[in-house]
């Protein structure tokens, strides 16, 4: 949708905002995507959602906004991704170091049950297992898997958020849920 042309940045504003609303999940996906986890994810949004607000009069209609909305959460993540990657080594109190060799012997577990379809009772580590097969995938790999199966868009959308090929989009899903299947499975 065009905005009509004689709107003025603070009648554009409210638009905006519903507008913002309405998509945050998806913004949200992105950066989680790009960044490898969650913890963040809702900062880098409001960052470029910051940073959009400074531009409003830029924009012409939705589909301009969303399209740098989607560019600019991408790029804040990457430059947040890349901090944190600098940042990577902690100082800690050798008293708090552990090594783990002590993992849960969860071979004899079965992750689903075949009946339900629900995670079994003597399940406990599915989540951090996941976690670990996600962060196997590259940030793009990771963004289109997060777009396609949490929030369900087509592979032309994904493709427009993400600005890649939409053959690449479809490749991103399809390997990434074959490394997840594969990983998963290898760890009933």
């Amino acid at each position: 949708m065009k905005f009509p042309g004689n709107l003025s940045a603070h009648q554009k504003g409210p638009m905006l905002a519903a507008l913002y609303q309405s998509t945050f999940p998806q913004f949200t996906a992105v950066a989680a995507g790009v960044l490898g986890r969650q913890d963040g994810a809702e900062d880098v949004v409001q960052l470029a959602a910051s940073i959009a607000l400074s531009k409003n009069t830029q924009f012409e209609s939705e589909a301009s906004f969303l399209a740098w909305m989607y560019s600019a959460v991408r790029k804040c993540a990457l430059n947040e991704r890349r901090k944190f990657t600098r940042r990577r080594t902690y100082a800690t109190d050798p008293v708090n170091l552990q090594l783990v060799d002590n993992e849960p012997d969860v071979s004899g577990a079965k992750s689903v049950d075949p009946g339900s379809g629900e995670l079994s009772a003597d399940q406990t580590c599915f989540e951090d297992h996941l976690l670990a097969a996600l962060q196997e995938l590259s940030g793009e790999a990771r963004c289109c898997l997060l777009l396609r199966t949490v929030h369900e868009l087509s592979y032309a959308e994904i493709a427009e958020i993400i600005e890649i090929p939409q053959g690449t989009a479809m490749s991103h899903v399809h390997r990434s849920r074959q490394l997840l299947r594969k990983q998963l499975t290898s760890k009933d």
